[in-house]
């Protein structure tokens, strides 16, 4: 058992952690009518990281390493990764489109056409996008364990190049025509499996980019928007700053290396490593759970809503969001209900 807990890649587990926290920290701030615009662009801009390094994990944890003899068949990895997300994704969904439902949002209809959508899109709560995404990526994974297979790193280089470029379309679009559309050249590079190779070139390759060049880059990052809201350019912020563009982008690997560098320089206790890896093993579930507690009973407390600082409410939010759904998805992981719930099962 010890020897199975040092060889895990803590950092991994850590950048896991984090893209959890950004997840709720996002979806925290409570609406309200003079809500502070610049905290809200920017808690949003900063935690929009998150889903990019949730797929950077992935792709670390599951593409191949160059070394590796040989790769998983396509139809035993399948097996094994999808049981791991179908039946959550499913038992999610389902019980969002019950809460739409019995809170009077949806109708008898729509709560059919919505439970007969299921294969086809995410319904219930929008957060459940993410699982389709993750799903479509588990389905490519064998064909790029082949191609990662016969590759060498400049390769790999080049068709992350290539997505790079299609995530300076929002920015490139400002000055020309630019074809997003499927007919376009370099259509087929664009998306979130971009993230997912970036992952694994990181993990193999990540000496390649020092700290420093991450750190310059993320002020540009940081600096770009600010620039951009202070001249009052008229620029679309959901397309230019989120998460398919090269900022956003430029922020996952900052907070890439910056974590693997102080897991590096860290000697983390047996303790803290448990702690660590428990939240990591957690965070699947915390993410399918975290909206419901935070919407239906943390936003409803009088004495929550109630505080005047809208950037300390929000922290408050935060907190007890990520205390609940933890403790929730710990319940669910030592029950036998664990792995279809929460994609994981506490051994006993």
């Amino acid at each position: 058992m010890n020897k199975t807990v040092k060889q895990r890649d803590v950092s991994l587990d850590l950048i896991r952690i984090m893209a959890c926290i950004m997840v709720i920290m996002m979806h925290s701030p409570i609406p309200e009518a003079n809500a502070n615009a610049y905290f809200l662009s920017g808690l949003s801009y900063l935690t929009a990281p998150c889903i990019g390094l949730f797929f950077m994990v992935s792709g670390a944890l599951l593409l191949p390493s160059p070394n590796a003899s040989k790769t998983e068949a396509a139809l035993p990895f399948l097996q094994k990764r999808l049981k791991r997300v179908l039946m959550p994704t499913l038992v999610w969904t389902l019980f969002y489109i019950a809460v739409k439902f019995c809170d009077g949002d949806i109708t008898t209809e729509q709560m059919f056409k919505s439970i007969i959508s299921i294969p086809f899109s995410a319904q219930g709560h929008g957060i459940l996008w993410f699982m389709y995404t993750l799903i479509g990526l588990y389905l490519v994974t064998p064909i790029l364990c082949a191609w990662l297979k016969n590759v060498e790193e400049r390769e790999i280089r080049f068709y992350l190049l290539l997505w790079l470029i299609v995530m300076c379309y929002p920015v490139l679009s400002l000055v020309v025509n630019v074809n997003d559309t499927p007919t376009g050249i370099l259509y087929y590079f664009s998306g979130y499996i971009g993230y997912y190779v970036l992952g694994y070139w990181l993990k193999h390759y990540g000496e390649k980019i020092s700290i420093k060049i991450a750190t310059i880059l993320m002020g540009i990052s940081v600096a770009v928007p600010v620039y951009v809201k202070l001249m009052h350019y008229t620029v679309d912020f959901d397309v230019m700053f989120w998460y398919l563009s090269i900022f956003v982008a430029i922020q996952c690997v900052f907070w890439w290396k910056v974590i693997k560098f102080f897991s590096a320089t860290i000697l983390f206790s047996n303790r803290a490593t448990t702690v660590i890896t428990l939240f990591s093993n957690l965070s699947f579930g915390i993410y399918l759970s975290h909206i419901f507690f935070m919407r239906h009973l943390i936003w409803k407390v009088p004495i929550i809503v109630n505080i005047h600082s809208q950037i300390l409410k929000t922290f408050v939010v935060i907190i007890l969001t990520l205390i609940l759904s933890f403790a929730a998805t710990w319940a669910l992981s030592i029950t036998p209900l664990g792995n279809i719930t929460v994609g994981w099962r506490k051994k006993h």
